[in-house]
């Protein structure tokens, strides 16, 4: 049975994360994988957020001293080194993606057709998803195009929140960005690591309560910089 660790950065999804674990418990798919998950709380939140991760994992770490996706994701990566794990999931926290969409990441990976995929929102449809602002799909556009050029491979939705990773390709990765960037600078070392990356149509939704962290303009100038640097 494949071995498969769903790493979840949090900060205030109770909402999400009580979606995600009735979503768990339903979706067929996932049960023919051995699945592990790493929530990294922020130390800020303040809903219930730990009490719905603790159902579906003991494996929670306080996110301390440091803030951002990009650093919980870092943090994540020192415990994935005592884990045996076969492939790596990030997956955000907020509800959008269903376990059905993930099982869909996990399986060219199992077939040796990709070391890295990631799902998007737009491959298999025109237009903006519903539940999307313009702003976001718009700026995702243009990111996801720089991305392509200055990687020299098609990207179609670099700002995704669901990837997936052989487990070699993700714990020989380095990650340095600490926020929004984190997905910016996947692709880049994609392109230098040499790995072989595949875009997976899934299926998204907006998120199921909260708000966004994601600052427009502010985050968007950081990760257009992250494309140019990685």
């Amino acid at each position: 049975m494949t071995r498969v660790t769903i790493v979840i950065p949090v900060k205030d999804e109770e909402a999400g994360l009580e979606y995600l674990l009735s979503d768990f418990e339903r979706s067929l798919p996932i049960k023919k994988y051995d699945v592990n998950f790493i929530f990294v709380i922020d130390e800020r939140t303040n809903d219930n957020s730990r009490h719905y991760a603790s159902k579906l994992s003991h494996n929670i770490i306080d996110q301390k001293g440091s803030h951002g996706k990009g650093d919980a994701i870092k943090q994540a990566k020192q415990t994935l080194e005592g884990i045996d794990s076969d492939i790596v999931v990030f997956l955000d926290a907020d509800g959008s993606y269903s376990f059905d969409g993930v099982c869909s990441l996990i399986s060219p990976l199992e077939r040796g057709e990709a070391d890295v995929t990631s799902g998007s929102r737009f491959l298999g449809q025109r237009g903006k998803p519903e539940g999307m602002s313009g702003l976001h799909y718009f700026g995702n556009l243009l990111l996801s195009a720089t991305s392509s050029l200055r990687n020299r491979r098609k990207i179609s939705d670099l700002c995704t929140g669901l990837w997936a990773f052989t487990y070699s390709s993700i714990t020989t990765m380095k990650i340095s960005s600490s926020g929004f960037d984190l997905e910016a600078e996947i692709a880049g070392k994609v392109r230098k690591n040499k790995l072989r990356h595949k875009e997976i149509p899934v299926v998204w939704s907006q998120r199921k309560g909260g708000k966004s962290k994601l600052r427009s303009l502010t985050d968007g100038g950081i990760i257009f910089l992250r494309i140019l640097r990685t």
